[in-house]
């Protein structure tokens, strides 16, 4: 028996579009045992309970399959407890977790065969884009790029010891729906103007020169099409400022919204909330950190 853990993450962060992500301290958490016949997937719910679920199209099962075929090999009987505490189809990784956990379980039960590199591309393959797999498995702040099918990343080591609020509206936006708005051919002056931003971002970061982050983390191309779906946006970004956040931005693919803060952390998070409640969405305040390690099995 082992425990595999993933950590949410926030791809994006405004200009950085299938490229920045950060993974936070919010967890999938899945137990792994081997079992006498049947594959069984339990969930935990309110606490203690357990549901069964059909672990037919199931990511985690998927991923584990995937390890297994590329090793030449048939998935042997399993049961999985899995505690996930990152909200679904929120814009804060809850798939790329799945995958991650999946993949690395898979690679735990064949005796650790693969390396992480080769995990990783598996994973990006399953998931389709490398933003929020990357910070899943190695933590941190991260930047990633497809050369020729090839995944390169650099983990970030900022100098500013920052704080998120994310504020989760209670709807949800699967991934394909808010990618379906997406042109296929941008502007060179709004691609201009989001690598300038990404490129600042990123400097800022490191530095720790966080002055004009909220200048850095505007978004041309993006977000101005995916804020359709999420009532409240604009409201939100403007309580969030106005209260002395230090840059704002859709987290992922949205709704959810991600704050970078010093402090006032508490009237910053309550009048995002408020903004969205004046759009007759409820939602819910995370208060998160930088999780640094990505993945980890024990």
């Amino acid at each position: 028996m082992f425990t595999v853990r993933v950590p949410a993450t926030s791809a994006n962060l405004g200009p950085g579009f299938d490229t920045l992500g950060l993974a936070l301290d919010l967890y999938l958490t899945v137990e792994v045992k081997k079992a006498n016949c049947d594959i069984t997937v339990y969930y935990k719910e309110n606490g203690e309970q357990s549901v069964n679920i059909n672990p037919t199209d199931n990511l985690i099962i998927m991923a584990i399959e995937k390890v297994f075929t590329k090793a030449g090999q048939t998935i042997s009987p399993l049961t999985l407890m899995v505690d996930n505490k990152i909200p679904i189809s929120r814009g804060l990784g809850s798939s790329a977790a799945a995958i991650v956990a999946g993949i690395f379980a898979g690679n735990e039960l064949i005796g650790r065969k693969y390396s992480t590199k080769q995990l990783m591309q598996w994973a990006v393959d399953l998931e389709g884009h490398a933003d929020n797999i990357v910070p899943a498995i190695v933590g941190g702040f991260t930047t990633a790029m497809i050369y020729e099918n090839e995944i390169y990343y650099q983990k970030l080591l900022t100098s500013h010891d920052f704080k998120a609020i994310v504020v989760v509206p209670d709807i949800s936006l699967p991934t394909k729906q808010s990618r379906a708005v997406l042109p296929e051919k941008v502007a060179l002056q709004d691609t201009v103007y989001n690598l300038q931003r990404a490129c600042f971002l990123l400097a800022s970061l490191y530095n720790g020169d966080i002055r004009h982050l909220n200048l850095a983390m505007d978004d041309m191309i993006y977000q101005p099409l995916r804020k359709q779906f999420i009532p409240g946006f604009d409201e939100v970004f403007k309580s969030a400022y106005d209260n002395g956040a230090l840059g704002v931005a859709m987290s992922g693919a949205g709704p959810s919204i991600i704050a970078f803060v010093n402090d006032n952390i508490e009237n910053i998070g309550l009048a995002m909330q408020e903004a969205f409640l004046n759009n007759s969405l409820t939602s819910k305040i995370y208060h998160l950190r930088p999780n640094e390690t990505g993945v980890s099995i024990y």
